[in-house]
């Protein structure tokens, strides 16, 4: 019988993953750290947990990789993985891909990717957001002004139609704000509505911190366009 919702985490050297099973278990997420793919495919094969995805180094070797995936997934049909450690090149992605590893987590990620990163893992969402545009992590702090009164955030996430702030202090549906950010070193003032706010006692989205879903007002089509550079730029180095 399982016992809950659980990651595989495959570590060579648990020595150099020991911040990110640290992180994992600040996030809330069980890691059931395994030393190789036979471990793994043995703790599928167990059945003692429902495990909902798999974490594996970049370096694996991918024929390998491939065929334990497959033999994993035999077993537990709905089983996403995430690449992690050292960006890979060309080749190696390629395998990756061929192996059913579409995500990425490369050396010198921040928490706000990881975040984000395991969201789309863990609920299988793919490279399409359910607004249908483009979204993106970016973990940057935002100025609010709601009325008269100011408020701190950071940007979750964001997409050309709209984004995501992390804050404790989420205004009500409907609120009109002012939102100051820089991304990629260029200052953005763009005015939102906000169209839930995932707070406790009413949280709309359990995957996502505290904070409130905002749409953008009148955006200019040049500022959408800049936006969107950034966001595909930014969403082609989380994927292998």
């Amino acid at each position: 019988m399982a016992t809950g919702h659980f990651i595989l985490l495959i570590e060579t050297d648990p020595s150099q993953t020991e911040k990110l099973a640290t992180q994992l278990v600040r996030l809330g997420i069980e890691a059931i750290r395994v030393s190789d793919l036979n471990e793994a495919l043995d703790t599928i094969k167990a059945r003692e947990y429902s495990i909902r995805a798999v974490l594996v180094p970049s370096e694996f070797d991918g024929k390998s990789l491939r065929k334990a995936l497959k033999s994993m997934r035999r077993r537990e049909p709905v089983l996403p993985a995430m690449a992690y450690g050292k960006i890979a090149d060309r080749a190696q992605r390629k395998l990756l891909r061929q192996a059913g590893v579409l995500l990425s987590l490369w050396d010198g990620y921040d928490e706000g990717v990881l975040r984000f990163q395991l969201n789309r893992l863990i609920s299988g969402e793919n490279q399409k957001a359910v607004r249908g545009s483009l979204r993106a992590p970016t973990h940057t702090p935002v100025r609010v002004v709601v009325g008269q009164r100011e408020k701190q955030g950071a940007l979750y996430s964001i997409s050309e139609s709209g984004c995501y702030i992390e804050t404790p202090r989420a205004s009500m549906d409907g609120a009109r704000l002012q939102m100051t950010f820089v991304l990629e070193e260029r200052s953005y003032e763009i005015e939102g509505i906000v169209i839930f706010a995932n707070v406790p006692g009413n949280l709309q989205r359990p995957n996502l911190p505290l904070g409130m879903g905002v749409q953008f007002l009148d955006i200019p089509s040049s500022v959408r366009k800049l936006l969107g550079e950034f966001i595909r730029d930014r969403m082609e180095s989380l994927e292998v």
